[in-house]
């Protein structure tokens, strides 16, 4: 299988990018204070990452077998489709039940739109 140069180097590229992201995304994990900003550098950098390394899989391997251009990008698809929301609901649970906020915390804009314990009402404080 000869793949032409100039698509040699973008699929390079992709997966070299794609392992960066994903390493920012585990130093974020490690390196970020508490749950909603290492929650933010997965769901951003890691969603990239992991989308850029199944594209340049698509684009090495879809020459041989087209199914891997479709299955690679229904992966791409459910990636960006669940991770935002999963993310999401994660923090929004984390925040309802009182999760500890980091120190660095300096505003809570949130406290005014989303109760601290589910059985409280909206706006009151």
């Amino acid at each position: 299988m000869d793949l032409p140069l100039w698509l040699e180097i973008f699929v390079a590229v992709a997966m070299v990018t794609g392992t960066f992201l994903m390493i920012v995304a585990a130093v974020g994990l490690v390196r970020f204070p508490d749950i909603w900003t290492r929650m933010h550098a997965a769901g951003k950098a890691g969603t990239l990452g992991v989308s850029l390394m199944i594209l340049a899989s698509i684009l090495f391997f879809a020459p041989t077998d087209l199914s891997v251009l479709f299955r690679g990008a229904l992966a791409v698809f459910f990636q960006f489709l669940t991770t935002p929301a999963a993310t999401h609901l994660l923090a929004r649970a984390s925040y309802v039940t009182e999760y500890p906020i980091s120190d660095r915390t300096a505003v809570d804009e949130l406290r005014s739109f989303l109760p601290v314990r589910p059985d409280e009402g909206f706006g009151e404080e």
